[in-house]
């Protein structure tokens, strides 16, 4: 099995917990390891950084989270890792969703599932936390997905949002009921994160 980065100074800290390290080096922080593949979300885009910082600082503590376009997993296993109890991810992509599946497995975060969609149309459980780090037309695609499937005080989490996208996006989830909790500008993308009301 390859390891996504093999070389010490290829080690990513991110946020305050979080490093993306090869299995065999030792850290302080809660370590995230991802075998090699082609999935977007290796930790190293600034979305991927930016939902990771904001996740922190949630309390994720027994939730359930839902995980829109979720590539390697990396946003689904740092949820696990974060004390959530039940985490659901799905990409459109197979291959991705099988690299997903081999880095749960490889994180040791059994409460994440992975799947193959487009849509979470199929899905009749409401969460606690719906995550997309994907571009911002395929949000607003699924706006109304999204905000059926969030709990009434839960988050909605969005990043991979362009500058231009970003008023248009919070337009958008202020009409189906949410209030903007933070909106972060990065260098080309936003992160915006939503609370839906109670």
């Amino acid at each position: 099995m390859e390891w996504r980065f093999k070389r010490e100074e290829k080690v990513i800290p991110i946020g305050e917990k979080f490093v993306v390290a090869p299995p065999w080096l030792e850290t302080e922080r809660t370590k995230i390891t991802l075998v090699k593949g082609q999935s977007f979300g290796t930790g190293v885009h600034e979305t991927t950084v930016s939902c990771i910082e904001v996740m922190e600082k949630l309390d994720l503590c027994g939730k359930s989270v839902l995980d829109i376009g979720a590539g390697s997993g990396i946003l689904s296993i740092v949820a696990s890792k974060l004390g959530a109890d039940f985490v659901v991810g799905f990409d459109i992509e197979k291959q991705a969703v099988k690299e997903c599946k081999r880095n749960v497995e490889l994180n040791g975060a059994q409460s994440v599932e992975c799947f193959v969609s487009d849509t979470p149309r199929s899905l009749g459980k409401q969460f606690d936390i719906v995550i997309a780090n994907i571009f911002a037309d395929i949000i607003l695609n699924m706006k109304d997905e999204i905000a059926r499937i969030t709990k009434r005080g839960g988050f909605a989490l969005f990043s991979g949002v362009s500058i231009e996208d970003n008023f248009t996006v919070q337009l958008a989830f202020d009409r189906l009921g949410f209030s903007l909790v933070k909106n972060i500008f990065l260098e080309d993308y936003t992160t915006l994160l939503f609370k839906k009301g109670e």
